[in-house]
């Protein structure tokens, strides 16, 4: 019902008469279409001739003034009434295309209708509270140098809940603003980067809660009474509701500040949007803004803060952006107009990554924890983020006084670490790749951690200004509350190898009962080189691996992982492959026992020729055992404390000769 009766009110009001025409379909001037998988769109022009006497109907298209298609249709001029239809397509560019109609009498014309400045591109929605409003500087920094020719907006004349016949299309900076700057900023972005048209709608209204923007009418979606409903009635009266790209969500500073609002509250009620959103709007993705600290006395804030960061894990095609650490105005919570052009900035990125093909894909996004847990002793613990983030830390800000130069304040990011809610137990941190170790004074027992304090303001400035955790693109970490702090899984102390085959080594521990997932590293000849080798599940305790040098001697170590905790490195082992084809090449030497029991001894018997020295190596190279004297044709050497393995035996022989063997010692 609220569809039927969107659309029959939709229609009544793009029915157009021009004495000798009934339009059903004609652009507006400035109308921008949505491109299609071929990127271009299609502007229907249609209706019927109502009059008789004319023998043909035409519809011309101009691009910047030129001509460019020309389409007809001949009409029986005994008859009335007679439908028409053209579909002439556009090209998404920085182009405006002009429709003209064309009545035919014979070879005369008449000028039936004109429309101006059409352009084809793509359609993206901004909603929230005043910082997507974001409509601070616009006269400072969007005035004169900034040219909106090809970018549109679509809105009320006049902003009123009751005006529906007031709508119209815009070039994006009227009226009066409305698509804020964070808005414009994107829209001159993507023209210039990727030469595509943008239009706009900001329904941003400032100072609302989450639940007066979820507000809708049951019966009619699009009703202008609500927020929501004035959103929508603007995009179904553009008809571009189905196209919509993306919708950009900033909201929250209401909730999280002076409001009773709940993280509970809040979580309820973001859900109830999304889906208000995917049932009128698709499947457009949606990014959410997590707001920044505010200064308000509110217990919730961070709560709200941790669903808004939360909310990509929950929901489809949806990704968090985090605002912590965008510079604030004077009154804590607000952007000037250089900082909203950071954050279009930042916004932009991932839209040109999600939509437009962009290779800048690395450290684009907000760092996000994925896990927290302590060292074996529990005096640090470890920070993972996204696993491409390459992370900052750095220790502190210091504020100084411009007349003296004196230090007014040092931030100092340690500070900002909360244990069960508490803060000053940490001492410093380091950066190594995409984790965070913090020190801690001393050995805790905490299960919580939270990063940045649930509200600030001081009496320096009624906002937070110091260091945040950050990657090397400058993109800030979401700050996160109530994280759970994991213990360390135990590392592995019982690998082992040994040598199998000529080309295989096998290797066997015990896995940590805790552990989910185990990776195997390997070094060749260099123990400081390792490299990975094999990802094993959780409960395999043996791997055999086959080797493509048999000769070199290899080192290995296993580490293990669980979804909230790692263990340190296992102890390093090293074996090397069996010599295997080691014969006698003159004389006849036979070893005996073989295999040989660890006690036993060794006895080696010369057929021909005579024995001068005996060494024993290990598969390291390594001497066990050695004899030397004078020729013998016999002799027998005690392996008594050998440990069980393969091991090689280099024969001197009296004629200069070197036999090797291989013994077997279990």
């Amino acid at each position: 019902m609220p569809k039927l009766y969107c659309s029959i009110l939709l229609i009544l009001c793009y029915f157009s008469t021009f004495g000798q025409i009934n339009f059903d379909q004609l652009p507006r001037d400035l109308q921008l279409y949505p491109r299609n998988a071929t990127n271009m769109a299609v502007i229907p022009v249609s209706g019927r001739v109502v009059t008789p006497g004319w023998n043909k109907i035409s519809v011309q298209v101009l691009r910047e003034g030129r001509v460019d298609q020309h389409l007809s249709q001949s009409i029986d001029p005994t008859t009335t009434n007679t439908a028409f239809q053209f579909k002439p397509q556009i090209k998404a560019e920085p182009a405006e295309y002009t429709v003209k109609v064309f009545l035919y009498r014979q070879n005369d014309s008449t000028l039936l209708a004109v429309r101006d400045r059409i352009v084809c591109g793509d359609v993206y929605v901004i909603y929230g509270q005043s910082n997507a409003a974001a409509g601070g500087g616009m006269d400072t920094h969007y005035s004169f140098n900034f040219d909106d020719k090809y970018l549109r907006n679509a809105a009320f004349s006049f902003i009123s809940s009751t005006m529906y016949g007031e709508m119209n299309w815009y070039t994006a900076k009227q009226p009066y603003g409305s698509v804020g700057g964070i808005g414009l900023t994107l829209q001159r972005l993507i023209l210039e980067k990727y030469g595509i048209p943008t239009c706009i709608l900001n329904g941003a209204e400032g100072g609302a809660a989450i639940g007066l923007l979820t507000e809708r009418d049951p019966i009619y979606h699009a009703n202008p009474n609500t927020f929501y409903g004035r959103l929508l009635h603007r995009a179904q009266w553009a008809n571009v509701v189905q196209q919509v790209k993306a919708i950009i969500f900033k909201q929250g500073e209401a909730d999280a500040g002076a409001s009773m609002t709940t993280g509970g509250q809040y979580s309820e009620t973001l859900t109830r949007l999304f889906s208000q959103f995917r049932e009128d709007f698709g499947d457009a993705r949606i990014y959410v803004g997590q707001i920044n600290i505010l200064p308000d006395r509110n217990e919730e804030a961070a709560a709200i803060r941790e669903v808004q960061r939360q909310v990509r894990y929950n929901f489809k095609n949806i990704e968090s952006v985090a605002t912590i650490g965008t510079p604030l105005g004077e009154d804590g919570v607000h952007y000037s107009a250089e900082a909203n052009q950071q954050l279009a900035l930042e916004q932009f990125r991932l839209i040109a990554r999600d939509f437009y093909g962009s290779k800048d894909t690395v450290q684009i996004g907000s760092p996000d924890i994925k896990k927290v847990f302590y060292n074996t002793q529990k005096d640090s613990i470890t920070l993972v983020f996204d696993g491409q983030m390459q992370m900052v830390w750095k220790n502190d800000t210091a504020f100084y006084s411009f007349s003296d130069g004196s230090l007014i304040v040092r931030r100092e990011l340690k500070d900002y670490f909360f244990l069960d809610g508490l803060a000053g137990q940490i001492t410093g941190g380091a950066a190594k790749g995409n984790r965070i170790i913090i020190s801690l004074k001393q050995p805790a027992a905490a299960k919580k951690l939270r990063y940045m304090p649930t509200y600030f303001s001081d009496n320096l400035p009624t906002y937070y200004y110091g260091q945040t955790l950050r990657n090397t693109r400058g993109m800030r970490a979401f700050s996160f509350d109530n994280f759970p702090i994991a213990d360390a899984i135990p590392a592995v102390t019982t690998l082992v190898a040994r040598p199998v085959s000529g080309n295989q080594i096998q290797l066997n521990w015990n896995a940590p009962a805790t552990a989910t997932t185990q990776i195997l590293e390997r070094a060749d000849g260099n123990h400081t080189s390792f490299k990975r080798i094999k990802t094993l599940n959780h409960y395999t305790e043996t791997y055999t691996d086959t080797l493509a040098n048999s000769i070199d001697t290899y080192f290995y170590r296993i580490r293990t992982f669980s979804a909230v905790s790692e263990s340190d490195y296992s102890n390093v082992v090293s074996a090397r492959a069996l010599v295997l084809g080691l014969k006698p090449t003159g004389s006849s030497v036979r070893l005996y026992p073989i295999p040989l029991l660890a006690g036993q001894n060794l006895h080696i018997e010369a057929d021909e020729g005579e024995l001068t020295d005996v060494v024993i190596r290990d598969m390291m190279g390594r001497v066990v055992k050695s004899w030397s004297g004078s020729k013998r044709n016999g002799i027998a050497i005690p392996v008594d404390n050998v440990a069980t393995g393969l091991y090689v035996a280099d024969l001197q022989m009296a004629d200069g000769q070197v036999v090797h063997q291989k013994i077997v010692i279990h």
